[in-house]
């Protein structure tokens, strides 16, 4: 009896520990990001800090950064990846805000400035409050909202698309699902049975019905180029960018790839409708 109470007992402190071991892998967040460094670089680049609230109650960090060119309101919702922040596309948002493109990035909870703890299950909610900011108090139409996810923000983006039908859906260096990755990684070991947070973004892909952009580059050692071209075969991709010699925290859209992104954003939400 005694020794079946201990087996239990290990048990439960194993899976605990595995617990805290997925979360601290899947959602490490940015090192080196403090309120300060936030505040100091929203004032240098212009963006109004935001303070979004959940359903339930946390309180979620972000950027909205407003288009140089005028015209109507047309949105990039942007979802980070999971080591990053605001701070880490600097050069995309200005290159977005120069083509006519009001920019909005969150925080997930547990992230900078933003409260509560990650999982899959309350990034999708925080994903949803990004969303009802920038369609209700920003006021933009849902079919002038480009959704943008780079890395584990492409499971972000992939899964919000799925429930809200925006203009463009865009998933950059981005898996099929973490448990595919985690099978990758741990060939021998049965790892994606016991995730909490397995990212299926995969089998969202049916309930996607706009256009989508798919980026990924070749030599990604994080994130195998398959998942990117695999995404494209399930996605029925409008659009694939592939960079060659390109790692998973080099930056992919740029040159070539950058005008052929802007241009999908375009077709997708013109200027001038």
């Amino acid at each position: 009896m005694l020794a079946s109470a201990a087996v239990v007992v290990a048990g439960w402190l194993l899976m605990g520990w595995f617990s805290r071991f997925q979360r601290q892998v899947i959602f490490p967040g940015p090192e080196g990001v403090t309120p300060e460094l936030l505040h100091q670089a929203a004032r240098q680049v212009g963006a109004t800090e935001l303070e979004i609230p959940t359903p339930d109650g946390e309180r979620l960090y972000g950027w909205h950064r407003r288009a140089v060119e005028t015209g109507p309101l047309r949105v990039v919702l942007y979802f980070h990846g999971n080591a990053s922040s605001v701070l880490g596309q600097i050069d995309l948002q200005n290159l977005l805000v120069s083509q006519g493109w009001d920019f909005v990035e969150i925080h997930y909870r547990g992230y900078p400035g933003s409260t509560g703890v990650p999982s899959e299950a309350a990034v999708r909610e925080d994903a949803r409050a990004a969303w009802q900011f920038v369609t209700e108090v920003l006021g933009a139409r849902s079919s002038r909202v480009a959704i943008h996810g780079r890395s584990l923000g492409g499971g972000v983006a992939a899964q919000l698309a799925a429930a809200v039908d925006p203009a463009a859906l865009v998933m950059e260096s981005t898996f099929t699902s973490i448990a595919d990755l985690a099978n990758e990684q741990y060939r021998f070991i049965p790892v994606g049975r016991f995730l909490e947070h397995p990212f299926l973004t995969r089998d969202v892909a049916p309930r996607v019905s706009c256009p989508v952009l798919v980026a990924h580059g070749t030599h990604d050692s994080l994130i195998d180029v398959k998942h990117g071209k695999t995404l494209v075969r399930l996605f029925g991709t409008d659009e694939y960018i592939e960079r060659p010699h390109i790692d998973h925290n080099e930056v992919l859209l740029q040159g070539e790839a950058a005008d052929r992104y802007l241009g999908f954003l375009e077709r997708a939400v013109p200027l001038q409708p």
